[in-house]
């Protein structure tokens, strides 16, 4: 077999797999928060945190990129 064809074959691998650990991470965590006395309460505010704060970010590091054009 040639390299691209294993690289062909490595990288979705790689991705779904990658995908499958961030997920299962971030699910353990929201099913670890609930446990504690906040519950609900303490999974809303991570929830809210991430959909805010991953926007931001991408905006800041693409706005710091951008500025060395």
């Amino acid at each position: 077999m040639s390299v691209n064809f294993k690289l062909s074959l490595l990288f979705p691998i790689m991705a779904v797999a990658t995908i499958i650990a961030l997920a299962g991470g971030l699910g353990v965590v929201f099913m670890i928060l609930n446990e504690t006395e906040l519950e609900e309460t303490g999974v809303i505010i991570l929830g809210s945190a991430i959909v805010v704060g991953v926007p931001l970010v991408a905006y800041l590091l693409d706005r710091a990129v951008s500025d060395g054009r």
